[in-house]
């Protein structure tokens, strides 16, 4: 019995495990099975770092918009939504990459792209931020599910999507998140705020 039990519970997590890799198809954080990297013992750091570099090239910046700079939800079937947390997730790899390559004298100019992809993803966000410049005011005197910021976009074009009865917009974790990642981008000298009015509070109702 104990046998059989053991057997059960081990195809059980088999399923389980099968479901979940099923469930991240598509999405920009499942990587690329075309793509086969060595990992070899006794690299140096340039090895070490282009191998992370090709990761996040292909599995990452591959699918970012080039009018926005969000990133997709999924990268399989078209899909035209992308949703805060996931493109912060995105910037940071792309930002932490960019930061190993400080450390190398000759970074092919990797530095400067992985570092304005981070940046471009980042004013992307705060472009649809600012298009809900009046509901920080209405939430701050009412705080419910339909005064609070939108989490997901257009990919392409940065509009709102799914309604707040389709959707649970209501996220204090993507906005703080977002804060977090602006503060240590813009301290490790990236420029994310070109201007005062991007920053700027809305006048009270």
């Amino acid at each position: 019995m104990a046998g059989a039990a053991g057997l059960m519970a081990e195809v059980s997590r088999t399923v389980l495990e099968q479901r979940a890799r099923a469930k991240r198809s598509g999405s920009v954080y499942e990587p690329l099975k075309s793509i086969h990297l060595l990992r070899p013992d006794h690299e140096s750091l340039w090895e070490k770092l282009d191998r992370h570099y090709r990761t996040v090239k292909a599995t990452v910046l591959l699918y970012q918009s080039p009018t926005t700079g969000l990133f997709p939800t999924k990268t399989c079937g078209g899909d035209q939504q992308a949703k805060v947390q996931d493109s912060l997730y995105c910037a940071a790899a792309a930002w932490a990459v960019a930061l190993a390559y400080r450390r190398i004298d000759d970074d092919k100019g990797r530095t400067h792209e992985l570092e304005h992809s981070a940046v471009k993803c980042m004013r992307g966000i705060l472009y649809c931020y600012m298009r809900q410049a009046d509901k920080v005011q209405q939430f701050k005197q009412d705080p419910r599910p339909t005064t609070c910021l939108h989490s997901v976009f257009n990919l392409r074009t940065g509009d709102e999507v799914l309604s707040y009865e389709e959707y649970g917009h209501l996220q204090i974790n993507a906005v703080s998140l977002y804060l977090l990642y602006l503060v240590e981008m813009i301290s490790s000298g990236l420029q994310i705020i070109y201007n005062t009015d991007e920053v700027r509070a809305p006048p009270a109702l």
